[in-house]
């Protein structure tokens, strides 16, 4: 795992390779909640989120390695379109959705409200305002690579502070993404599209971080392009007979680049 910063520093830039004023944006916390309420309140930036299919293909993926699954958080929960699922699905009994906006969490209270099942927290990765050992689940999609290294880290440990041991970690990560770089025509700023921050992860990477906060890894998720091939019956046979006699070579018939995921699990204190 890289940070954006690290690997430009690396790179030893000089003011030639920066013409006409061009520059690097450094992110910070404002910017970085500007960018996102441009993108939430925006229609055409909107539909650019990753439809509920995605989210949908990565529970069913999950499922099977989540175990009890009674009392659910998902942090980051935006939209709510996970939280969605899950009650769909009849996944969970109490169902948190915490999230850093307070108006998006006003959304949410008036779409599921007369739902008791549900409870929304003001909070983020790193400070969830949760109970200790009160999560069977903790979801966090969309949401590790937008971090800075000092909030992964501690946003890990919270995790493992408000998951139950034996409890699970449902978690998507771009793996081996690459870092790459647009610039804006107007201010001429330099920056990593859709706010990425962290890159390079890998399996080993995760399960040395997950490991210093007791978590250990379950079920790795491969992208799966849910679109292809396009008719049904072809689409039936990968989904209901490949993907689950012959899981490995359907990843290498259908796999694609973009996001992945895992499952990890809280270790009881019992164990090293």
């Amino acid at each position: 795992m890289e940070f954006y910063q690290d690997l430009l520093s690396a790179r030893g830039l000089d003011r030639d390779d920066l013409p006409l004023d061009a520059h690097f944006h450094t992110w910070t916390p404002d910017t970085i909640s500007r960018l996102w309420s441009i993108w939430a309140n925006n229609p055409i930036l909107r539909s650019q989120f990753y439809p509920a299919d995605y989210y949908d293909a990565l529970l069913a993926e999950a499922a099977p390695h989540l175990g009890d699954t009674a009392t659910i958080a998902d942090i980051g929960c935006g939209s709510g379109t996970v939280l969605a699922l899950l009650r769909q699905k009849n996944i969970g009994q109490r169902l948190i959705g915490v999230d850093l906006s307070e108006p998006s969490l006003a959304a949410l209270r008036a779409k599921f409200a007369g739902d008791s099942a549900f409870a929304f927290e003001v909070g983020s990765i790193a400070g969830t305002g949760l109970d200790t050992a009160s999560c069977d689940l903790v979801i966090c999609t969309e949401t590790l690579e937008h971090l800075f290294p000092q909030d992964f880290a501690a946003g890990l440990a919270e995790i493992s502070r408000v998951l139950k041991p034996g409890g699970r970690f449902l978690a998507s990560v771009p793996l081996e993404e690459r870092p790459n770089f647009v610039v804006c025509p107007e201010c001429h700023a330099i920056f990593a599209p859709y706010q990425h921050m962290l890159f390079n992860f890998t399996i080993a990477g995760l399960r040395e971080a997950r490991g210093k906060h007791h978590l250990e890894m379950v079920h790795v998720i491969h992208p799966i392009d849910t679109g292809v091939p396009r008719r049904a019956w072809k689409r039936f046979v990968k989904d209901r007979i490949l993907r689950r006699f012959f899981p490995r070579f359907t990843r290498r018939l259908f796999r694609v680049a973009g996001v992945s995921g895992f499952v990890a699990r809280k270790r009881s204190s019992s164990r090293t």
